[in-house]
């Protein structure tokens, strides 16, 4: 019965409509981690991540830093001798690159263009001409490599006294203890780990989910419906074996969606082993890297970056298996398409705000779900929650309806 079952569920129409949806999905949102993912800002972040991984390994030493500042000088002195040699420099009588730095942030308002006046505009010119020659003998930018690392060093010394740094609003006392622990006494903020990565990942797994919950809409439930339409319940029930369709059909759709969730977190998940992000699988969660404007971007677990990624796709099953048992229940309680469509529709979207405040940011303070509640660990209780409401209710309904067949 079981295998009978089973093969209901593998409709070849009605997979070919999901893997439409999946290739529309993937161009839509899925793939942007792959294509554009770092972009803007964040590309010098990670370029220099990237060459200090190579360099200094997961973290940086006290001699790493030292070095680091060297290079961070012997740009300043070559940027120095640049803007001293330049013809417009010298006529506005610039010694050196600070004085350059200073004059353009005194006399450039960073507005619209259109929005300039004659001198604003002027003063643009003057900066782009000598920043033009601020190149190295690469011909990379050299104001580009400067901005970067003093971003980068304000970063580092945020870190420099651990009473100021966890004198913040946003923590709590227990924060602070937990914190200090794993930063300081442990040294973890030395992790070279990119900014927002970890944002960024759990936004991809987000988007997975919803395509999880999508696919699952499409593929498990209508097959049952049909079988209320056609009357075969019905006429299985007329059995001594079929007395027990509905829990047949129950470990069918569990165990089909089981093999859904996997095989789709086996693609999109496992297309991450072919970005540049593997390098930092073996990192510490909390970085340097995280800006002063972030101070919420921590964590208070002690992961490597792969381990927290184990506990995104355990997220992403417990959520989706929640999912699947509540729709075997529903399609079990609908007697037709309609009745079907009206109630998975806002199960569907609650499910998708649900996932939206689970899988944002897990595992770090600035998840939604621990402000609100201070529960460390919160968005794995809330998934094994969801999995055992979820579930619970078709075994409810598949037991309540077997002892009434056999009352009747």
């Amino acid at each position: 019965m079981f295998t009978v079952e089973f093969k209901k569920l593998l409709q070849p129409i009605l997979l070919l409509v999901a893997l439409l949806v999946t290739i529309v999905f993937y161009n839509q949102d899925l793939k942007f981690i792959h294509t554009y993912w770092p972009n803007g800002g964040l590309i010098p972040i990670y370029e220099h991540a990237s060459d200090w991984q190579n360099r200094y390994g997961n973290s940086l030493e006290e001699k790493d830093i030292v070095e680091i500042e060297a290079e961070y000088f012997s740009l300043i002195k070559e940027a120095d001798k640049i803007v001293s040699e330049h013809s417009i420099a010298k006529q506005l009588e610039f010694g050196n690159y600070a004085e350059f730095e200073t004059w353009s942030q005194e006399n450039l308002s960073g507005g619209a263009e259109n929005e300039m006046t004659e001198e604003q505009t002027e003063n643009v010119k003057i900066r782009e001409a000598i920043q033009l020659d601020l190149v190295d003998d690469a011909g990379h930018s050299i104001v580009n490599k400067i901005e970067v690392l003093e971003n980068l060093y304000d970063s580092m010394n945020q870190f420099d006294s651990p009473e100021i740094f966890l004198n913040n609003d946003h923590y709590n006392e227990r924060e602070r203890e937990r914190l200090s622990e794993i930063l300081f006494i442990g040294e973890n903020w030395r992790n070279i780990f990119p900014t927002e990565l970890s944002s960024a990942v759990a936004s991809h797994f987000g988007s997975v989910i919803t395509l999880l919950i999508f696919l699952l809409s499409l593929l498990i439930p209508s097959v049952l419906v049909r079988d209320h339409l056609l009357g075969v319940q019905n006429i299985q029930w007329s059995s001594r074996h079929g007395r027990r369709i509905l829990w047949t059909q129950f470990a069918s759709g569990v165990t089909a969606s089981f093999l859904l969730i996997t095989c789709i977190l086996g693609i999109f998940g496992g297309l991450l082993y072919f970005t540049d992000f593997t390098r930092y699988f073996s990192n510490g969660l909390n970085s340097f890297l995280i800006g002063s404007d972030e101070p919420l971007l921590l964590s208070l677990f002690q992961w490597t970056f792969g381990q927290w990624l184990m506990g995104l796709v355990l997220l992403v099953y417990l959520i989706g298996m929640a999912y699947s048992g509540i729709l075997i229940f529903l399609s079990q309680t609908s007697k037709h398409y309609l009745s079907l469509l009206m109630k998975i529709i806002p199960v569907g979207f609650v499910f998708i705000a649900i996932t939206n405040q689970v899988l944002a940011d897990a595992f770090y303070l600035k998840n939604e779900l621990y402000q609100w509640t201070k529960i460390p660990m919160i968005e794995l209780f809330s998934g094994i929650l969801l999995l055992i409401i979820g579930i619970s209710l078709p075994i409810i309904f598949c037991a309540r309806q077997q002892h009434q067949d056999l009352l009747n």
